[in-house]
């Protein structure tokens, strides 16, 4: 009996698997706990329907950030630090440049993106520091954060 399972179940079978099972196993173990059900030209047809949807929506959403990337390549954010005596106080945050992205261009970007990737925690120093907001799947865009006195 041919059954499409419902779940994914570690090292035995995955969500959305077609196999040949004997039919006393799928009456009296797959079927009564919904692990699986008969395979159907009409299941078949469900499923080849939604897997064009996912994909569809796949290549909506790379095409969207190919489009965020192209925003957001070499653009300078700038921001302002406290001084006092020759020190500088505060430091500028993963959460502070994307909230600053999130309300300049309204891109759903979070701290996650912001990929400072030579200080680990955040910005302290003067100057230019190149940044790159990474969206997944190599679409990552080169930025520059701008960080001067506060006057």
């Amino acid at each position: 009996m041919k059954v499409i399972f419902l779940e994914h179940v570690l090292h035995v079978w995955k969500q959305w698997e077609i196999k040949e099972v004997s039919s006393w196993y799928a009456s009296n173990f797959l079927f009564p706990k919904k692990l699986a059900k008969p395979y159907t030209k009409q299941v078949e047809a469900t499923i080849q329907k939604s897997e064009q949807k996912k994909e569809s929506e796949r290549r909506i959403l790379l095409w969207n950030k190919q489009e965020l990337v192209d925003i957001l390549v070499w653009e300078v954010f700038p921001f302002t630090l406290k001084w006092s005596w020759n020190k500088v106080y505060g430091s500028i945050l993963p959460k502070d440049i994307a909230e600053y992205i999130s309300k300049k261009y309204r891109i759903p970007v979070t701290k996650k993106h912001i990929d400072l990737w030579w200080v680990h925690s955040a910005l302290k120093t003067l100057w230019k520091h190149d940044i790159y907001v990474n969206f997944g799947e190599n679409y990552a865009a080169k930025a520059v954060v701008e960080i001067t006195l506060e006057s």
